[in-house]
């Protein structure tokens, strides 16, 4: 491992956040079913371990990013999408023969997406865990720019009913998830201790956004598949944030919480793609402009370009060029 890849950073401080903890809950009750199971799955055929993981960030367009791989022949996208299994505080009890059961050894690359894989230090150990049983693993970390990423996280949260405080306080506070989760190169320090750089790939959602065909082009030479394959798909844009406000997917949001509904946020990626886009422009309007922002305090604004400064400068660094769609952190 590279000197270069290592930091003095110091470990980050865990402490409670309550919409963090609501999110986390929610993610691990899609799978009540499954633990809920009273008798063993059978293994199938074709189970296998995944090469390949989407390891975060949160709101970086990790959907849309999981959508538009799945659609290469070469490549099986675990469905769901977010099974957070080494994460031990999550999926980890459900078990490997659970997890080698959401891939499928015919096709070259097998992959899966789970924020939750960056999300120090809430969930400590991560990378070590996905080294031990996915040692030859490629990992692409989907990010963009920290501020703006802090406000799409605020408004799902609010959206969603995880987050009842007040803004300017909370993103005040150094040790929120909301502060974190944006500390990229802080939450990629695991992973560089467990694993070689040419098996770690960053990609920012505005690339992604601006440059779909080239950054999938990007992804696919990654992962040693065909990287000229395209799709007129590409052009659908996953789970965008002008839905977060919006009544019907509060309504939805409410609804799938309740027992009898669970099944369905859980099934939904089981879904046909032509199904699940029908229902993706219900719930999350993709046509609709980005839903408003809250303003950040000038005063705010320079507190929190201060603390992205030296993890923005690094992540550049490491990924060789500036990201210059992104806010000044010099």
């Amino acid at each position: 491992m590279s000197e270069t890849a290592r930091t003095n950073q110091e470990e980050p401080t865990a402490t409670y956040d309550p919409a963090d903890d609501a999110m986390c809950s929610r993610a691990k009750e899609r799978f009540t079913a499954d633990r809920n199971r009273r008798l063993p799955r059978r293994k199938g055929r074709y189970d296998t371990l995944p090469n390949f993981m989407i390891i975060g960030g949160l709101k970086c367009g990790t959907t849309s990013i999981h959508h538009y791989l799945g659609l290469h022949p070469e490549i099986h996208m675990s469905k769901p999408k977010e099974l957070n299994f080494f994460a031990a505080e999550q999926n980890w009890d459900l078990g490997l023969d659970w997890y080698r059961g959401r891939f499928d050894s015919r096709f070259k690359v097998n992959g899966e997406s789970s924020p939750h894989y960056t999300n120090r230090p809430r969930f400590n150990g991560v990378a070590e865990r996905i080294h031990q049983y996915c040692p030859d693993a490629k990992l692409i970390y989907m990010v963009r720019d920290p501020i703006r990423r802090i406000l799409s996280h605020w408004v799902h949260a609010t959206g969603a009913g995880y987050e009842t405080r007040d803004f300017e306080p909370t993103l005040s506070l150094a040790d929120s998830s909301y502060i974190q989760r944006s500390m990229y190169w802080m939450q990629l320090q695991p992973y560089l201790e467990n694993f070689d750089r040419d098996q770690i790939e960053v990609i920012t959602q505005e690339e992604l956004g601006s440059d779909r065909e080239g950054t999938m082009r990007k992804a696919f030479a990654f992962l040693e598949v065909d990287p000229d394959f395209t799709s007129e798909q590409f052009d659908r844009e996953w789970e965008k944030s002008s839905a977060k406000q919006d009544d019907k997917y509060q309504f939805m949001e409410k609804l799938i919480k309740l027992p009898g509904f669970r099944s369905l946020d859980r099934n939904f990626d089981r879904l046909p793609e032509s199904m699940r886009w029908m229902v993706e422009k219900v719930v999350h309007s993709p046509d609709k402009p980005p839903a408003p922002k809250p303003e950040i305090p000038d005063d705010l604004m320079v507190t929190l370009k201060g603390r992205f400064r030296e993890d923005v400068a690094a992540l550049e660094d490491f990924a060789g060029h500036r990201f210059g769609s992104w806010n000044d952190y010099s």
